[in-house]
């Protein structure tokens, strides 16, 4: 029993002193243009098209991107994205907050809220669960994505892949 509670503990510490060497290791994107004019954080907004997987439906809509502070990682994004199925257009309505690694690309994960109108007499709230990569596009202007969300609606997780192309619209 004594020894179940040693190996716990060691356990523990090998996972705090491994978590904390690959805290130090070598970070993908150059950090030592901080407050050069590449270095600022960009606003940007675009069109995105996707699927619903769940309501087999495709979407058109557009996402505007909002650094919370200058040269931050995290980031504001309100969106929205109108559904047609045949049967009528549906539409949702989201703002996310989304964590990326830098500037210039990579993968991101976010959490955020959802307005949704599908063919209901009224709007529901909903949850969203977002994992994406980004990457450069050109000369860093204008950036693309691939996003799979998942949204949380009347306890049922919906499933939807976005893509997109957002252009800088200017920097601070």
């Amino acid at each position: 029993m004594r020894l179940a509670g040693k190996c716990d503990t060691f356990l523990l510490l090998t996972i705090l002193l491994g978590s904390a060497a690959s805290s130090h290791a070598e970070w993908p994107y150059d950090d030592g243009d901080i407050g050069r004019r590449r270095g600022l954080s960009p606003v940007t907004l675009g069109p995105r098209g996707g699927y619903d997987y769940d309501g087999d439906a495709f979407s058109v809509g557009g996402q505007l991107r909002i650094p919370l502070w200058r040269r931050s990682r995290v980031t504001l994004a309100p969106s929205g994205d109108f559904f047609n199925d045949g049967s009528g257009a549906d539409w949702q309505a989201n703002v996310d907050v989304l964590i990326s690694p830098g500037p210039r690309g990579g993968f991101y994960g976010g959490l955020g809220f959802g307005w949704v109108a599908e063919g209901r007499s009224e709007r529901e709230r909903a949850a969203n669960q977002v994992l994406g990569l980004r990457l450069p596009f050109g000369r860093g202007r204008t950036q693309t994505y691939v996003e799979a969300r998942w949204t949380e609606l009347d306890r049922e997780t919906v499933f939807r892949l976005v893509f997109g192309l957002n252009l800088t619209l200017f920097r601070y």
